[in-house]
């Protein structure tokens, strides 16, 4: 539930469905795409992981 829920602009997980794939592989993606992915990449992560980590301790405590 944690990885669908609404956040700032639509779940995490329709945000990763979104990210844009190079048409010819990740090797002819420029630097600059390749940054831009990996920062969002990047935070998408720790999204995921802030969620997961607060859903099981929110589970211990119970």
């Amino acid at each position: 539930m944690a990885l669908l829920s609404s956040g700032e602009t639509g779940s995490i997980i329709d945000r990763l469905m979104a990210l844009p794939h190079p048409k010819e592989g990740v090797r002819s993606a420029n630097e600059w795409d390749r940054a831009v992915a990996s920062r969002f990449e990047t935070h998408l992560a720790r999204q995921m992981r802030s969620r997961i980590d607060s859903a099981g301790d929110r589970q211990n405590a119970t």
